[in-house]
């Protein structure tokens, strides 16, 4: 019975070559989920049937791998991310101003700030799920402790994938990583610490860590200084607070000021290219470390 799912879903993992590495996790887990749950449908419903025969049926009825994998390719026609750059056309010196306007370049950089939040939780989970289980693993309760925290780091990261399409326009897995059932405990086990996708997933986790300070770091600081500059006329004129006050206070003169705004605009601007462009990379960096088709 066992032998006949794998099957079907090597066949179907093979039909779906070429298509976006997300729809293919997303396909061969939707597969492995009405394989399995059919089959005890099947069987409660047809006792007298075999196994291998119930099997068969629900195949049957599921389609052929190729005939499925069409369908799959179909539907990753109409999958791509709101925010994904794909839909961004803008193109010359006009497109310089109108990322203002760009929501992809507010939601990358939204996702900028949030990845110092987002990286100390992850870190944090990562590293204390692994430093318990492998301060444990000689004793009996370390073994499954250690799978159920890699199984944790496992959702993380398929939470992870949320986020990163959801701001950056990735495309990402809209399911988790099947996990194939009818293996017993042990085979579960083996499979999960197998998976390369397992261990990379926690890698990506411990790197969120550096990577969300240093994202942090550098846009909340150019963030701070374009504004200042751009507010500079209002906290001299309004509310007479020099732009500078060490070690004495420096003015800046009234004719001066327009060229402070206008680099403070363009220090702005340049934040939210720089946002996008970071965006853009960091989503093929979860690509490559999060999705495992």
């Amino acid at each position: 019975m066992i032998k006949l799912i794998e099957d079907y879903l090597n066949a179907f993992r093979e039909e779906l070559k070429g298509s976006d590495r997300a729809t293919i996790q997303d396909a061969l887990s939707d597969a492995e989920d009405h394989l399995s749950t059919a089959l005890g449908t099947e069987l409660s419903e047809h006792p007298e049937e075999t196994e291998e025969a119930a099997v068969r049926n629900i195949i049957s009825r599921y389609g052929e791998p190729e005939e499925v994998a069409e369908h799959y390719r179909n539907v990753e026609k109409y999958t791509t991310p709101a925010l994904s750059s794909d839909r961004q056309t803008r193109r010359g010196f006009s497109a310089f101003f109108a990322i203002i306007t760009d929501p992809s370049a507010w939601a990358a950089l939204l996702y900028m700030i949030l990845s110092l939040a987002t990286g100390i939780v992850y870190f944090t989970w990562a590293v204390t799920g692994f430093s318990v289980s492998a301060g444990l693993i000689v004793l009996i309760i370390g073994v499954p402790l250690a799978w159920l925290f890699f199984l944790s780091f496992r959702a993380l990261a398929f939470v992870e994938g949320r986020i990163v399409e959801a701001l950056l326009g990735a495309r990402m897995p809209r399911r988790a990583i099947f996990i194939q059932k009818g293996k017993g405990w042990w085979g579960s086990i083996k499979g999960t610490f197998s998976t390369g996708s397992t261990w990379s997933s926690f890698i990506y986790l411990i790197l969120m860590m550096p990577l969300g300070v240093l994202y942090f770091t550098v846009f909340i600081t150019l963030i701070a200084v374009s504004l200042s500059l751009i507010a500079d006329p209002i906290f001299e004129l309004v509310f007479k607070v020099p732009v500078l006050d060490i070690p004495e206070p420096w003015w800046t003169p009234i004719w001066l000021m327009p060229f402070v705004v206008l680099a403070g605009v363009i220090l702005f601007l340049s934040t939210l290219h720089l946002a996008k462009l970071t965006g853009r990379l960091h989503g093929k960096l979860a690509r490559a470390m999060l999705v495992s088709g």
